[in-house]
């Protein structure tokens, strides 16, 4: 059950944040018209979702890459936009009406309200786009689990789908309280949060855009952009719980301005009844924040400290001996010939210069993972180690191959071949009873940008 509360929370907590806080923002500034905007995007991109969701599961017409690509690009054009639009309207705002004519004050106004436009669409594009992300995945995880279960009338089914569906009620709950709690707030504070979790989400998107850039082979190793992107893309892949955290904190920050907010009496009232109206709604606005300060706690812890503890993956084997010349590494064929996944480590020595330029500062174990293919006589060899989630290692799992960092199960078959989270491809040979990788191929790698061994 917990499992799947933790990836419905971790796919939509920032979503949900994202579309409370565009919906008030709207609100505020274009009244009724933005929020049936927001309303009209955000039902359009669960629609959407809906029709991916089937797509995915039932069909192969989808490359959810090429699909995250376009998304990702058409979402940083928007943020692009919206800033323009943004700063051109607040320059425009600065402009004292005294100093202009009446004339021009005329012919400005409906120039800022095309760019308010722009900005409204923008941003329900944007959230649009963000759902149609994060929705399908989410939509599609009961048909994932109903698979797995040997029997869909079972407790582990039915925990599933509560794990499921308490994910997606208290995902809704923070939309509906952030719309709610953010009724009180005025528009800079909405304008000031509402840049910060945009730019968040861009930020984290471009880096999942230069991901699939690398991986491929549209950014090639050892290029100036290779060797700043991939520590970069690693590092925020590795840490995406940051980021979350800091939408997480923007929010918090403005439900505690609402509740600080409440706590005032100074509205004017020109009766008691209205009065006592004045502090029922405010009343209201302080359990929203309150309601919405405590669910978001709650799925920080949940895809932090719970995500570790269940999903607390198995501790990387102790590499193997095997035997080490000047000339290389030389692994035994008959201790790697039964099929399981088998690990050795080769010391780098300080001071060699390999073919690429690099020289080695030496007392690094650089990791080898070698297996033999089922019903062949080949070998799947490759460092333990990936382009995408670096040196996490591999791990051996009910005869399977799997990443530690992301849990995806290899093909043993295509381990040697590039591609996704495959291993990294290093050079070997075969002969006389043995796998000999070169000295140098080893070397090559003892540091991979972004990761330690």
């Amino acid at each position: 059950m917990e499992t799947y509360f933790i990836y419905v929370v971790e796919d939509l907590v920032v979503t949900a944040v994202l579309a409370g806080i565009v919906y008030a923002y709207a609100r505020f500034n274009w009244g009724r018209f933005g929020t049936r905007t927001v309303v009209g995007a955000g039902a359009a991109g669960l629609v959407a979702s809906a029709v991916m969701a089937y797509l995915k599961q039932n069909t192969a017409l989808i490359a959810t890459g090429d699909w995250n690509r376009a998304i990702f690009c058409i979402s940083l054009v928007l943020c692009l936009v919206m800033l323009v639009c943004l700063v051109v309207v607040q320059v425009r705002n600065r402009k004292k009406p005294a100093a202009m004519k009446p004339e021009a004050g005329a012919e400005a106004a409906p120039a800022r309200d095309v760019l308010r436009m722009i900005i409204l669409f923008s941003l329900a594009l944007f959230l649009f786009l963000r759902i149609f992300y994060k929705m399908p995945d989410v939509m599609n995880y009961p048909a994932n689990f109903g698979i797995a279960t040997e029997n869909l009338i079972s407790t582990d089914f039915f925990y599933r789908i509560i794990g499921w569906l308490l994910g997606i009620v208290l995902a809704g709950i923070v939309c509906v309280a952030t719309a709610k709690a953010f009724k009180a707030l005025e528009g800079r504070h909405l304008g000031a949060a509402t840049a910060a979790i945009v730019a968040i989400i861009c930020f984290v998107q471009s880096m999942s855009l230069f991901q699939i850039f690398i991986a491929r082979r549209l950014i090639v190793k050892g290029t100036v952009l290779y060797s700043i992107m991939f520590p970069l893309t690693s590092w925020v892949n590795n840490n995406v719980a940051l980021f979350t955290l800091g939408v997480i904190v923007v929010t918090i920050v403005l439900a505690a301005i609402v509740i600080m907010l409440s706590l005032r009496d100074d509205e004017p009232y020109s009766n008691p009844a209205e009065h006592r109206k004045n502090k029922a709604r405010w009343r209201n606005r302080r359990r929203w924040a309150i309601c919405l300060i405590v669910c978001l706690v709650v799925s920080f812890v949940a895809i932090t400290v719970v995500k570790d503890y269940v999903f607390r993956g198995p501790e990387i084997a102790e590499s193997e001996e095997c035997e080490i010349r000047d000339d290389g590494m030389y692994i035994a064929l008959d201790q790697v010939d039964d099929g399981h996944l088998h690990r050795f480590t080769y010391e780098t020595t300080a001071g060699f210069k390999t073919s690429t330029g690099y020289e080695t500062q030496g007392g690094t174990g650089v990791r080898v993972i070698v297996i033999k293919k089922p019903n062949s006589n080949a070998y799947g060899v490759g460092l333990d180690a990936c382009d995408i989630c670096g040196t996490t290692g591999y791990y051996e799992r009910d005869g399977q191959v799997v990443c530690s960092k992301c849990d995806v199960v290899m093909n043993i078959n295509t381990i040697g071949f590039k591609g996704g989270c495959n291993p990294i491809v290093i050079d070997y040979k075969i002969a006389d009873g043995y796998i000999h990788i070169a000295s140098e191929d080893l070397l090559e790698y003892e540091k991979i940008p972004g990761s330690s061994w």
